[in-house]
């Protein structure tokens, strides 16, 4: 009997010290740095010749919408000597190689990895300088494109943790949506075709609006109507802080316009300028119109940020803009389910 419970006790540690390096193994760390930076992985004999100059240039140009010049990434650059431990883990990684070493030639792409959770990876590999810089040239769309959805949706994905459950519910019955309301907005307005949320700290205001229109032909997704359309709801329902004043789209600088599918459903997003007429406020934009094609209707999420003390200002629409990529219709969600 001692010896059948001997064996039986070490068969126990067998099995918890095995189970215990399979859980530990499995487990990969968070990742690091801040919303937006991008670590890219460049030997030094690249990093200022025209090689690290056009990669460069792709991930720091400017954001459109925004008041202020800022770029799209904020870029670090490290040589591969050097690139070790901690760097492993950041958010967003881009490794290049150059050299006749190479061996399959290309731009790769990897929303997963095995240095940590959630890291969005990017391998670009040339034999030559010259074929370098047709691939980055090549590939420019799909790089930013792939790192910005990552960001997207890791802004989505904490959210998801914190959300204002009676005020999601609360927005979703009304207009016949699935969106995710994080916990930090708030209601200012609530009408029976206009809401308005914000997210209110000394320094910042993060407002979002939603409102909606019947869709009456391609013409109802064309820039001229929707921000017609967006002009006049604002000034109806948003009033500035002075008699008479009231939020507007600033004309005097490029709206931009892309079309797109999210969910299953056609998108428009309009990026641009706010202000108020009739006083000095202002700032960045971005607004997503939602076609519904059952119910025969636009729905508008409508997002802006006032910061008047801080040029940087992408941050804070990227993750208004994230919201907005949550939002479906209850056709979507039923075909979704099927």
């Amino acid at each position: 009997m001692k010896r059948m419970k001997l064996g039986i006790v070490f068969v126990l540690v067998v099995l918890a010290l095995f189970s215990g390096c399979k859980n530990t193994s499995n487990q990969k760390p968070n990742i690091t740095g801040a919303m937006g930076e991008v670590l890219v992985v460049m030997d030094d004999k690249w990093r200022n010749g025209p090689e690290g100059i056009a990669l460069q240039s792709v991930l720091k140009q400017p954001m459109e919408g925004l008041p202020q010049i800022e770029p799209i990434f904020t870029v670090s650059i490290t040589p591969h000597r050097a690139f070790s431990g901690a760097m492993r883990t950041f958010r967003n990684l881009l490794i290049t190689n150059i050299g006749p070493d190479v061996e399959k030639e290309g731009v790769r792409f990897f929303s997963e990895s095995s240095w940590a959770k959630g890291q969005a990876m990017i391998h670009i590999n040339a034999k030559t300088p010259e074929q370098f810089l047709e691939l980055v040239d090549k590939e420019e769309l799909r790089i930013l494109g792939f790192m910005l959805k990552a960001e997207r949706q890791r802004s989505l994905r904490y959210y998801t943790k914190f959300v204002a459950g009676d005020l999601t519910d609360r927005v979703n019955d009304k207009w016949d949506i699935k969106m995710i309301i994080p916990n930090i907005f708030t209601v200012k307005s609530d009408k029976d075709n206009f809401s308005w949320m914000s997210h209110e700290t000394p320094s910042l205001s993060q407002g979002m609006l939603i409102y909606s229109f019947d869709y009456v032909g391609e013409g109802t997704f064309s820039r001229e109507y929707l921000l017609n359309k967006r002009d006049s709801v604002l000034r109806h329902n948003v009033p500035g802080p002075s008699d008479g004043s009231y939020m507007s789209t600033e004309h005097e600088v490029p709206v931009t316009y892309k079309s797109f599918k999210n969910n299953g459903h056609e998108v428009v997003e309009l990026r641009g300028l706010w202000k108020v007429v009739g006083d000095l406020m202002g700032g960045p934009f971005v607004m997503h119109a939602h076609l519904d094609k059952a119910s025969n209707r636009v729905v508008v999420t409508d997002g802006y940020v006032f910061l008047p003390e801080e040029p940087k200002k992408r941050n804070y629409i990227w993750q208004l803009e994230s919201l907005f990529y949550s939002l479906s219709f209850p056709e979507e969600q039923a075909d979704a389910g099927q």
